[in-house]
C-alpha cells in the first residue's frame, strides 16, 4: 500500500541528502557569503562541526523581512532560469536542509539597513529579534545532528570531520585567492589569507617549493576564460589529488573529457601514471553548462564541448610553449629563488663542448645546459616521423599482407575503421577472421615487418593515436646518434639548433629529458662566490 511519508521523516530524509557532515554545513554557508559578494570570510569549527559552526562575511546582507523566508524550503534570491546558473548556490535547499540537522543563529545587516536581526531556529521553532549588528552575515549552527542519533553516529572522528573541513575550505580559496580568508578550529587558526594571487595562496597552502614550479595561466577566447596555475613537468604526482578545476567559480570534479584534453597537452612531458599539478579557473557561457546533476553539485555536464575543450587544449600548449621547461640542475630548492624566467619556447644554444661522448654542454644567457644528445636526436627523428604521418600521402601496397585477426580486434577495427582511414591504413576483409592490408602510412613503407604490429597496436591500445606514437617513437630511437658517437664542433651545434626548432624540445619521445639546466646565480651560491650580488645585477643589466 502506497502511503505518504511523515513531515518529519521528509525533512530528515530531505536533510541527509544535502547536509551529511559538517563539511557540507560549510560548504553551504561558505557558498552563501560568496555569492553575497563578500571580500572576508570568517570561519570557525568545533568539535569537527558536531559543537559548533560559524561562517560570518562581509557580504550584502539579508533584510529583517527577508531572515525568516532565507530558512524556508526551496527559497532563494539566485534562481531565475535552470539554464543559466551563475551562482553557486542555486537550489535554494542548504539553508533549510541546515534548520533540519542543528540549531542556526542567523544575523544579518544589508549595508544600508540602520539595525540587524537574528533569527533563532530548530525545526519549526523560530525566534525574531532586532538589535544593532555589523554588516553582513553571520552564521553559527551547533548541536549538528543532535536530534537525528544514527547520522550523529555516523560521523568520523572530530579530528577527521575537521581535516575534510579544512581541505574543503583550501579548495575554494584556491579558486578564489582574491578573497580574504580565515580558519579557525579548535581555537587554533588553520588558514589566515589576506587576499592576493593564485600563487599567494598555492605558496600558503603547497609551500614554497611546489608554488617555484608552478605556471601562471591566462587565456581568453571570445566568451571563454581561463586562469589559473599549472606545474612545470618535473613537478608531478602519481594521483590527480592536486590537479583541481572550477568551473564559473563552483569547485568541480573533471569532466573526463576536459582532463584528458589537459593531460593530452603534457603528452610525453610526463611520465607514464604521472599527472600535473595546479588549479585552474575556467568561465564559460551558462548555456554550455549543466551544473544540477548532483545533491553536491561536484559534477557538472558541458553541452557541445567541442568549442570548450578545443580552448582549453590551445591554452594549456600555449601555456606550456612559451615557457623554458628544462629541468634544473641541480633540484630547485627555497634557497634558489623562484624557477626560469618566462621567455617564449627553447633558448638559443651556444655548443662549448662534450663530456663522456653523450652529454652536449651549451649556454644561453646565464645558464649552462647539459643535452643527452640520444634523446635530442630522438626528438628531432621523432618530430620528422610525426610530420611525415600528417602530410604524406598513404602507399598503397604492390604485394598486400595478409593479417589475422581476432574477435576482438575484429569488433575494435569497425568502431576504428573509418579514423584508421583517415590516417592512411586501410583494410580489407578477406575470408574469416583475416584481412589484407591494402594502405599504410608513407613513412611505414620502408619497415614491413612493422606494418602487422602497427595494426594490432592501433586495435588493442585504449587509443590508435597512442599506438601511432609508440611506433614513432620506436623508429626514431633506432637511428638516432648513440652514446659514444664522435661528434664534430659544427654537427653539434647543428644539432642544437635543430632541437630549438621542435614543437616540444623538451623531452624525448620517452618522456626523458633531453636537457637539463643550471643557472649562473646557482653556481656562484654553491661556490659560495661573495659577488654574487654583483653577478645577479650583471643579469639583470643584460637582460
Amino acid at each position: 500500500m502506497i502511503r505518504r511519508l511523515p513531515p518529519e521523516l521528509v525533512r530528515e530524509i530531505a536533510a541527509g541528502e544535502v547536509i551529511a557532515s559538517p563539511a557540507d554545513v560549510v560548504r553551504e554557508l561558505l557558498e552563501n557569503a560568496l555569492d553575497a559578494g563578500a571580500t572576508r570570510i570568517h570561519l570557525e569549527l568545533w568539535g569537527g562541526g558536531r559543537d559548533r559552526i560559524v561562517v560570518a562575511d562581509n557580504g550584502l546582507g539579508i533584510p529583517r523581512e527577508e531572515l525568516a523566508l532565507a530558512l524556508e524550503a526551496h527559497t532563494t534570491s539566485k534562481l531565475t532560469d535552470l539554464a543559466r546558473i551563475t551562482t553557486l548556490g542555486f537550489r535554494g535547499e542548504g539553508l533549510w536542509a541546515i534548520r533540519q540537522a542543528g540549531r542556526v543563529r542567523l544575523t544579518s545587516r544589508p549595508a544600508h539597513q540602520l539595525g540587524g536581526a537574528t533569527l533563532t531556529a530548530f525545526q519549526e521553532e523560530i525566534q525574531l529579534e532586532e538589535h544593532p549588528a555589523p554588516a553582513g552575515t553571520r552564521v553559527e549552527v551547533t548541536a549538528l545532528f543532535h536530534h537525528l542519533p544514527a547520522r550523529r553516529s555516523a560521523l568520523e572522528s572530530p579530528a577527521a570531520e575537521g581535516r575534510k573541513v579544512v581541505q574543503l575550505v583550501a579548495r575554494y580559496l584556491l579558486h578564489r585567492p582574491e578573497v580574504a580568508l580565515r580558519l579557525v578550529v579548535d581555537g587554533e587558526e588553520r588558514i589566515a589569507h589576506a587576499g592576493g594571487s593564485f600563487a599567494e595562496v598555492a605558496k600558503l597552502l603547497w609551500g614554497s617549493v611546489v608554488a617555484n614550479r608552478l605556471l601562471p595561466l591566462e587565456a581568453a577566447e571570445g566568451p571563454f576564460h581561463l586562469r589559473g596555475l599549472l606545474s612545470r613537468p618535473e613537478l608531478s604526482r602519481p594521483r590527480r589529488d592536486r590537479l583541481f578545476l572550477a568551473l564559473q567559480g563552483r569547485p568541480v570534479e573533471w569532466p573526463e573529457p576536459l582532463l584528458q584534453v589537459l593531460l593530452s597537452a603534457y603528452r610525453e612531458l610526463l611520465p607514464r601514471g604521472q599527472f600535473p599539478l595546479g588549479v585552474l579557473n575556467l568561465e564559460l557561457p551558462p548555456e554550455h553548462l549543466l551544473v544540477n546533476t548532483s545533491p553536491d553539485k561536484s559534477r557538472v555536464r558541458l553541452i557541445s564541448p567541442e568549442p570548450v575543450l578545443g580552448f582549453v587544449g590551445r591554452a594549456v600548449q600555449g601555456l606550456l610553449s612559451a615557457h623554458p621547461l628544462a629541468r634544473a640542475l641541480p633540484e630547485p630548492t627555497p634557497l634558489s629563488g623562484p624557477a626560469p624566467v618566462s621567455r617564449a619556447a627553447f633558448p638559443r644554444l651556444r655548443y662549448l663542448g662534450r663530456f663522456r661522448e653523450l652529454y652536449l654542454l651549451a649556454e644561453a644567457e646565464d645558464e649552462l645546459y647539459v643535452v643527452d644528445q640520444h634523446a635530442a636526436h630522438e626528438r628531432i627523428l621523432f618530430e620528422e616521423l610525426a610530420r611525415r604521418f600528417r602530410e604524406e600521402a598513404p602507399l598503397e601496397l604492390s604485394h598486400p599482407e595478409l593479417l589475422t585477426l581476432g574477435l576482438g580486434e575484429e569488433m575494435s577495427y569497425a568502431e576504428r575503421a573509418e579514423a584508421l582511414a583517415e590516417v592512411g591504413l586501410c583494410l580489407e576483409p578477406f575470408g574469416p577472421g583475416t584481412y589484407r592490408i591494402r594502405k599504410v602510412p608513407a613513412f611505414l613503407a620502408g619497415h614491413p615487418s612493422l606494418i602487422p604490429e602497427v595494426v594490432k597496436g592501433s586495435l588493442g591500445a585504449a587509443s590508435f593515436q597512442q599506438a601511432w606514437r609508440q611506433v614513432l617513437a620506436r623508429l626514431a630511437c633506432l637511428p638516432a646518434i648513440k652514446a659514444g658517437h664522435p661528434l664534430a664542433q659544427a654537427s653539434a651545434q647543428a644539432l642544437l639548433d635543430t632541437l630549438a626548432q621542435c614543437e616540444l624540445p623538451w623531452v624525448c619521445p620517452h618522456g626523458r629529458p633531453t636537457a637539463l639546466v643550471m643557472r649562473e646565480l646557482e653556481l656562484a651560491r654553491r661556490f659560495g662566490r661573495r659577488g654574487l650580488r654583483a653577478v645577479e645585477r650583471a643579469r639583470v643589466e643584460k637582460t
